[in-house]
């Protein structure tokens, strides 16, 4: 084995896991983050004198840092037993909180996968934590399948769920209930109301939405903040400005732009668009091909009017 290799790995593997930037590992060690990098790079290795320091900070063995795995210190099926009897091994050193939270992580042999996701992919394997019932907090490596959730969801694959009274932050996409505040996902989200904010890979269904969308395209109902989206957007009313390819909604609170064509109701600000403008009245300018509205307030930049 190249430990030279192997340590950088896992230390970028333990720093992600936990949400940490190599600026904010290299400020615990008292190093430079060039150094973090060329260590996760395979172009150095860490100080021997750091490394319990390091081992500290993600909450591992130093012998974990190598990819080490110690000697069995008893029997497997004496270890079994133990869980059976008492529902349950507790670990003093696992890198998160006693909190009640529902976590679901991935061991080979024992040592704890930071990032089980690339890990999976390498061995071409898919994993699903199915939970049935309701639950405070969720987090999981994998794609996850539950009930009701009091609190948030995080997953590293999918998130299929009822109600969820926290966030939702999935790795792929996302299909639930309605969501108390926000909801992030690689992939594509369909699901009730939203609260909070939606930032997703690919397209939005949902019902209201209480904050910014940011997505691929949308189709839902209304909107309290702004729309960013590079597709289509249908919904309702909007709160804030809407930047997309083509846009049908009902009133938008602030400008609107596309590269196609624009059709809603009344406009707060300005509108910008590539083919056509239908709309009611416009609070600001009106820049585009063809125009059919009803009052512009600002100024009018057009080849064609057909309105009031």
């Amino acid at each position: 084995m190249d430990y030279g290799q192997e340590i950088g790995k896992i230390i970028g593997e333990l720093r992600r896991a936990r949400g940490m930037t190599q600026e904010q590992l290299a400020a615990k060690l008292g190093i430079t983050y060039q150094a973090v990098s060329k260590w996760e790079n395979g172009q150095a290795c860490p100080d021997i004198a750091l490394l319990p320091l390091l081992a500290q900070t993600f909450g591992v063995t130093v012998d974990s840092l190598f990819g080490l795995e110690p000697e069995d210190r008893e029997p497997a099926d004496e270890w079994e037993e133990e869980c059976l009897s008492e529902g349950g091994v507790q670990c003093d050193n696992l890198p998160w909180k006693d909190d009640g939270t529902l976590r679901a992580v991935l061991f080979i042999g024992r040592r704890l996968v930071a990032g089980p996701a690339e890990e999976l992919r390498r061995r071409n394997t898919k994993v699903r934590f199915v939970y049935e019932g309701g639950a405070l907090n969720v987090e999981s490596c994998f794609s996850v399948e539950c009930g009701d959730v009091q609190g948030s969801v995080r997953a590293g694959g999918d998130v299929n769920c009822g109600d969820v009274q926290g966030a939702v932050h999935a790795g792929d996409g996302v299909h639930c209930s309605d969501v108390s505040d926000s909801v992030k996902a690689g992939n594509s989200v369909k699901c009730g109301d939203v609260a909070g904010s939606v930032a997703v890979g690919t397209t939005v269904s949902c019902s209201d939405v209480g904050d910014n969308v940011e997505c691929g395209s949308i189709s839902c109902g209304d909107i309290g903040g702004f729309v960013n989206s590079q597709g289509d957007v249908t919904c309702g009313d909007v709160g804030g400005d809407v930047q997309a390819q083509n846009v049908h909604c009902g009133d938008v609170s602030g400008d609107v732009k596309t590269d196609g064509e624009v059709r809603c109701s009344d406009v707060g600000g300005s509108v910008t668009a590539q083919i056509v403008a239908s709309c009611g009245d416009v609070g600001g300018s009106v820049e585009c091909a063809t125009i059919s509205c009803g009052d512009v307030y600002g100024g009018v930049k057009i080849n064609r009017i057909d309105g009031r």
